[in-house]
């Protein structure tokens, strides 16, 4: 811990030199995610630290440092200190380590069911799954979501492998097109795994996009959801 203190304090001295650097309490905790956080208390900066980062290489701590340090006195910081963490934390090893730490630590989830008042998901996705996938992808569980929501109609949580739909989808005037169309969207997510390119992640990969431009009723979908 007394390295990891050096290193916030040389940080904090690279950012903001003209300054005296403040009592820096550094704290390791069990976050759901690859989370961080640094609050300011009189002079006193608090810092907690994901614990799935406990034995991180001494550049990635550095980096972290001077990250939390510019977002907390609204400072720009060379890139390069992004790409060396983001760099870290998209290795196989800490994308499982924050996986299996959701999976763990997080909220249980709570499915509302798959069948709406108009459309039953678990119905749509056989035949989405027959029309696109040749049947090949297992079903995950669906379930319509808590609330109408019109900005987010899809969600697939691979955490807990679940697919949500709108509830604001669940509506009679709604062709049956558009609901699947936006099921087939998640579902691709099952098939195109999300990809680290360049230290960032690909969550539509070029594949995943041709693909979805395959959708018989494409350019029809894209009319009705610029009207939801």
């Amino acid at each position: 811990m007394l390295e990891l203190q050096l290193i916030f304090t040389e940080a904090h001295r690279q950012l903001r030199p003209r300054t005296t650097v403040p009592e820096i309490k550094i704290e390791f905790f069990p976050f759901a995610g690859l989370n961080h956080t640094v609050r300011r208390h009189e002079n006193r900066l608090m810092v907690r630290l994901s614990d799935m980062f406990a034995d991180a290489p001494r550049e990635v701590f550095r980096s972290l440092a001077l990250i939390l340090f510019a977002r907390l006195y609204g400072q720009a910081i060379d890139n390069s200190y992004h790409r060396i963490y983001r760099a870290f934390t998209l290795t196989e090893h800490m994308q499982e380590r924050a996986r299996l730490a959701r999976l763990k630590r997080s909220r249980r989830i709570r499915a509302r069911g798959a069948r709406g008042v108009h459309f039953d998901l678990e119905l749509l996705f056989d035949q989405v799954n027959q029309e696109y996938f040749g049947g090949a992808l297992v079903q995950p569980r669906l379930s319509w979501s808590a609330r109408k929501s019109r900005h987010i109609l899809g969600r697939y949580d691979a955490t807990h492998n679940i697919i949500f739909i709108s509830r604001a989808l669940d509506v009679a005037v709604l062709p049956t097109y558009v609901v699947a169309y936006v099921l087939f969207h998640e579902m691709l997510h099952l098939k195109h795994r999300i990809r680290v390119h360049d230290s960032r992640m690909m969550v539509h990969t070029p594949e995943f996009k041709a693909e979805e431009r395959t959708f018989r009723q494409y350019e029809k979908v894209k009319f009705w959801l610029d009207r939801i």
